[in-house]
């Protein structure tokens, strides 16, 4: 059986739709580049982009967008430019990082606290889904004694447009997409041995990148409080699984990797 060629693998695991650019490239740096002293020169970034067909204009757009926004800063590395996350950017992927690289469920617990509807708003600095005005879902117990909290374990059954709430339609919908499209890369990447390390390292992204879209647009609940159809540990699991198997390469790594492409 010939192997597929990398095209294809990032084809069906994007569904033919290229990643924004600006957003792809905030999942390169936050997966290969969160030390402070990481740097990725622009010809690494461009071979890394150049894998899952973003063209090297856009790629540079997107850059100049992140250094504006205050993500990613430059300095001179030779003849070529190196890139690097802020402070700030640095901070936000930092964040971001447990709910993505996490091998299990956000929270455990939560708790469903009723408010006085007398004074509607009184308590919205509690982290938390609101379901109105008054009533909130939370991982964290509210510590006011102005209000009715009751735990939501593992055997609560939640109505449906409480679920809803906890979680959109079109998240619901992204997470059963890429769990489709995860079921059915492993074949692929079974039959495909042969990948190179700036390959594996773009696949990689390509999965950090997928379920970070995915797993950000949700709040920090217990697996049981999401909708039936709720396809989000499947993606967790399956993503955990393949990142294990493509393990994060050394920048050095990769620097040489790319040095070594021929040239034309």
């Amino acid at each position: 059986m010939q192997s597929p060629p990398f095209p294809a693998i990032v084809q069906h695991l994007t569904g033919d739709r290229t990643p924004r650019v600006w957003s792809f490239l905030i999942s390169v740096f936050g997966d290969l580049a969160q030390a402070p002293d990481a740097r990725i020169s622009a010809a690494l970034l461009r071979q890394i982009s150049a894998q899952i067909g973003i063209r090297p204009e856009a790629m540079r757009v997107a850059l100049h967008r992140l250094r504006k926004d205050g993500w990613i800063d430059s300095a001179r590395a030779g003849r070529t430019s190196a890139y690097f996350l802020t402070d700030r950017g640095r901070a936000q992927s930092a964040a971001a990082s447990p709910r993505i690289y996490g091998t299990g469920p956000g929270a455990e617990t939560a708790w469903l606290a009723a408010f006085n509807p007398g004074q509607p708003g009184a308590h919205q600095d509690e982290a938390g889904v609101w379901l109105s005005a008054t009533l909130l879902v939370s991982a964290t117990r509210p510590a006011t004694a102005d209000a009715f909290v009751t735990p939501l374990g593992p055997g609560t059954a939640l109505p449906d447009w409480m679920t809803a709430r906890i979680c959109d339609a079109t998240t619901v919908q992204m997470a059963a997409d890429f769990a489709r499209a995860l079921a059915g890369l492993r074949p692929l990447l079974d039959s495909a041995p042969g990948l190179t390390t700036l390959e594996t390292t773009a696949l990689r992204v390509l999965l950090v990148h997928g379920w970070r879209r995915i797993v950000l647009r949700t709040p920090i609940l217990p697996d049981h409080l999401f909708p039936a159809t709720w396809q989000g540990p499947v993606c967790r699991d399956g993503v955990a699984d393949l990142l294990a198997r493509y393990p994060k390469r050394p920048l050095a790594e990769l620097e040489a990797a790319r040095t070594a492409l021929p040239c034309g």
